[in-house]
């Protein structure tokens, strides 16, 4: 996989770290509602660029699928949390963070995501 690919799909883990609610109507989802809201198939958006389909099943498994490629993960929701983890993207290294839903998307630094 490419240098450029490997790092934009970084910023998809990366972007649910750290996250705050800002002016509007954006609010920061509770662990029922992140209950809800996975599993489920999702498209997320990094830096406003690159397009990345996301499937979060049931059992806790995850694929990712952008340009030709694909990474196979776990997801789980942990203390009002959203956590994942791939296999290869982001050297297998887990992150959790918490999930703003705001305009009938849900964000973190860098990243925006929608059920499809």
């Amino acid at each position: 996989m490419n240098r450029p690919i490997i790092s934009t799909l970084a910023a998809i883990i990366m972007g649910f770290l750290g996250t705050a609610a800002t002016a509007g109507d954006a609010v920061t989802l509770s662990q029922a509602e992140l209950g809800k809201l996975f599993p489920g198939n999702f498209q997320a958006v990094v830096n406003g660029a690159v397009t990345v389909k996301i499937t979060a099943r049931g059992n806790g498994t995850l694929i990712g699928q952008t340009t030709g490629q694909e990474d196979r993960g776990r997801w789980s929701v942990k203390s009002g949390k959203l956590c994942i983890v791939w296999s290869t993207w982001m050297d297998g290294k887990t992150s959790c963070s918490r999930v703003i839903a705001d305009d009938g998307w849900y964000r973190g630094n860098g990243v925006k995501f929608r059920k499809i």
